[in-house]
């Protein structure tokens, strides 16, 4: 097979002068033939090359050409004729690397047929050749970067915690469990337990970017069995006024990173970034149920989420705020209580939960006490607890999802759009 060594991009074909002989390569989108002449329009993950074929040799090469099959082509570098201008490729020589089958099972490019979620799915490899998912997933990359250069700023360490687990953190019903050399165990519902371990082992700041398991069987826009998720903690805190200030700060620095580095994926997308001031602001669970028209004693799920946004975005012209101390019943056994409040946070974002956190429980007695109130059995919670006898700092954090990020902030109708092979309670495809 001959060499890509000198091949050129979409982009770098647009520097190269006139006349020069240039290699590229890509998927072949579109075939336009012309009698004595014809026109191939190539993609690669940059954008198009137009590549204009007119001697008899290579247009007899082309006759069992199909759309989105691999080709390798030589050119000369010649100002375009059509309407956006620029230059494209006179063809030289052409090498065929891959031939497509047709028809395609699934249009991935729109072309006036919308193929249903589900069916793109099962030929994801095919769907995510569309450009705007390219564009999706370098966003979603630019999101972890960000998270990663924020964090290291700010002196965290990162940690990477096993995904297999003797116990679940949220509770065994959405436990997914494996056999392991004759014992059963679980994948991780999260790194709770890991992160908070780090916190008792000394490392004060820490921060993990992975995933996690839930045997939900959901089948909401925002819902996955296993999903990214961003985990933060830190110890040594006075309540939950430090974590938000780290929090807000995250999101900030993640969005602005966004708006600078990817115009052309947030244009294509027609995504549009608002950068919200800091600090955001802290709305209290009470004023949210007033606010709602709604009684105490409710839990503020989805669609109140939504409303609430609304509402809030009118009053202090914000897409992001803190939903804060929360009744008890509304939070974990492992959170602080302040008598009936538990000192835990949800961040909402463009009307939606993307994060939720708060401030542990660090004294083993009273978390021994919140579990009995909860009619738990401590027994069975001791996996969790054992740790807390010798010695534990302050500490609390949030975990983010990643997936949930970046569908909200690209307006995606389905977090399954920006992940690259989605699980949920479906049969598993690639």
């Amino acid at each position: 097979m001959k060499s890509f060594s000198k091949r050129v991009s979409s982009i770098e074909l647009q520097k190269q002068k006139i006349g020069s002989k240039v290699l590229i390569a890509g998927f072949v989108e579109r075939i336009k033939l012309l009698g004595k002449m014809a026109f191939l329009s190539i993609r690669d993950s940059n954008g198009y090359i137009q590549i204009v074929v007119n001697d008899s040799k290579n247009l007899k090469k082309l006759s069992n050409l199909t759309r989105e099959s691999v080709v390798r082509i030589e050119g000369k570098v010649k100002n375009s004729k059509a309407k956006g201008g620029g230059k494209e490729l006179e063809l030289t020589e052409i090498d065929i690397l891959s031939i497509a089958k047709t028809p395609l099972p699934i249009e991935f490019m729109g072309k006036g047929i919308e193929t249903d979620l589900s069916k793109r799915l099962d030929f994801r490899y095919i769907d995510l050749r569309n450009p705007k998912n390219l564009a999706i997933f370098r966003v979603r990359s630019k999101i972890t970067s960000a998270i990663h250069e924020f964090f290291e700023k700010n002196d965290f360490i990162e940690m990477h915690t096993s995904k297999l687990s003797g116990a679940g953190a949220e509770g065994g019903a959405e436990l997914f469990e494996l056999p392991y050399f004759g014992k059963k165990v679980a994948l991780n519902q999260s790194q709770q337990l890991y992160k908070q371990l780090i916190m008792l082992s000394g490392f004060e700041k820490a921060y993990e970017i992975g995933t996690s398991y839930r045997a939900e069987k959901s089948h909401t826009y925002r819902h996955l069995t296993e999903f990214w998720q961003l985990d933060v903690e830190m110890s040594f805190i006075d309540g939950i006024d430090d974590i938000m200030k780290i929090e807000e700060r995250l999101l900030v620095h993640i969005l602005k990173k966004i708006k600078k580095d990817c115009k052309k994926e947030l244009e294509l997308l027609s995504a549009k970034i608002e950068i919200p001031k800091l600090p955001f602001p802290r709305i209290t669970y009470s004023d949210a149920c007033k606010l709602l028209k709604i009684p105490e004693t409710k839990d503020i799920g989805t669609e109140l989420e939504r409303k609430l946004g609304h509402l809030i975005k009118k009053k202090h012209n914000t897409e992001a705020f803190f939903l804060i101390n929360f009744p008890n019943k509304h939070t974990k056994f492992y959170a602080m209580h302040d008598k009936k409040i538990g000192r835990y946070i949800d961040l909402i974002y463009k009307n939606n939960e993307i994060s939720s956190g708060g401030q542990r429980e660090h004294r083993y007695d009273i978390l021994i006490e919140q579990i009995k109130e909860r009619k738990l059995n401590p027994t069975e919670l001791e996996f969790y607890t054992e740790p807390f006898k010798y010695g534990v700092p302050p500490h609390g954090g949030f975990g983010m999802g990643i997936d949930r990020l970046t569908a909200f902030i690209l307006n995606l109708s389905n977090i399954r759009e920006g992940v690259l092979f989605p699980r949920d309670v479906d049969p598993i495809g690639p």
